[in-house]
């Protein structure tokens, strides 16, 4: 599934490893660092390959207490001494974690270290869910976000090339789909107690949060929920990305960007993509899940050039601390028109 992976990203993007170029020129010219004169030419922010050869765990698998589940993760890490920041990515339902490795293999060679735990309802996962695990499937995740922080920074936990080299004072949540709304409540959006009029919150002390094709407001979340997400958190979708929680109900593109659109004020960032779809003609979760049938289109290797760029320009921003990417968010509003009408971009 892998080695597929990168064929298709070699084809659409038009790279040989070990060095990736994410999108055509065109694209290239989207997505400006501010940091040069006034007079310079702009350059495009990170939208290639970094600097950083990149090396991936597939299969790692994390400590376990007697009785719980078995749970493994993919791990991509950049050569160097670091430490790096870490990003934990949640994928979407049903869903590959190798299929999202055109974005978090990007942000490794920039640098970062992202983890991707391998939750219940992954076609290569160990044991079949049963009904009481798709009934937790939300909780089930959250843990499965918490035990990746137990185990890397536990102190008797040896990862083979990583030991030493994850900041953990520097980490971000990101996620698609079911894993975009896994990374708004794992960053502070409450949900009901299951038991009483309580509201609970999951949060597990992430610094920045990026959310890709989240949800809007579902049952088991508090009331005014949407309030509690404060910045900095990114939110993608596009204007081809309709919601659907399983019931005749189909929510406009705009419900997944609720994050964005609810959320007050404050270091919040907004990309959303015209005609773009939930799986980036299948760039992304499935390759499968592209194409007419499924609402999406020919592989949007543009949309995912658009995409990089702008996370990675926000976590630079917001983990690293870095003055052009400050610059960049500083003025992301005004950006949309170099994409030709591609994206729309906007902050609050």
């Amino acid at each position: 599934m892998h080695n597929r992976i990168d064929q298709i990203a070699a084809s659409a993007f038009g790279f040989k490893r070990p060095r990736l170029c994410l999108a055509p020129a065109a694209a290239l010219a989207c997505l400006v660092a501010l940091a040069g004169p006034a007079d310079a030419a702009p350059e495009a922010y990170k939208t290639e390959w970094g600097p950083h050869g990149v090396q991936v765990i597939d299969n790692h698998r994390l400590p376990a207490d007697p009785g719980q589940r078995r749970l493994r993760a993919r791990i991509a890490y950049p050569d160097g001494a670091g430490p790096f920041p870490l990003v934990v990515y949640s994928h979407g339902f049903n869903c590959y974690r190798e299929s999202y490795s055109g974005l978090t293999d990007h942000w490794a060679s920039h640098g970062y270290v992202v983890v991707l735990p391998e939750h219940p309802d992954c076609p290569t996962a160990e044991a079949k869910m049963t009904p009481e695990d798709i009934r937790n499937l939300v909780y089930i995740r959250i843990s499965d976000v918490g035990r990746v922080l137990d185990a890397l920074f536990a102190p008797d936990q040896e990862i083979p090339g990583l030991s030493d080299r994850i900041d953990w004072k520097r980490k971000a949540v990101a996620g698609h789909s079911f894993g975009g709304m896994v990374a708004q409540i794992t960053w502070g959006q409450p949900l009901k107690d299951l038991h009483s009029t309580d509201n609970v919150s999951y949060a597990l002390g992430f610094d920045a949060a990026v959310v890709m094709s989240g949800v809007g407001q579902m049952p088991q979340m508090a009331d005014g929920s949407f309030n509690q997400i404060r910045g900095p958190v990114m939110v993608t979708g596009g204007t081809l990305d309709l919601g659907n929680i399983g019931g005749p109900t189909i929510y406009p593109w705009e419900w997944r960007m609720a994050p964005y659109l609810l959320s007050p004020a404050g270091r919040k960032y907004s990309v959303v993509l015209e005609e773009g779809d939930h799986y980036l003609g299948g760039l992304i979760c499935r390759e499968d899940r592209g194409g007419p049938d499924n609402k999406g289109g020919a592989h949007d290797a543009e949309g995912l050039a658009i995409l990089a760029g702008a996370t990675t320009a926000f976590l630079d921003a917001w983990l690293k601390k870095d003055a052009a990417a400050r610059s960049f968010l500083d003025a992301f509003d005004q950006h949309a028109e170099l994409t030709a009408g591609r994206a729309r971009f906007a902050r609050k």
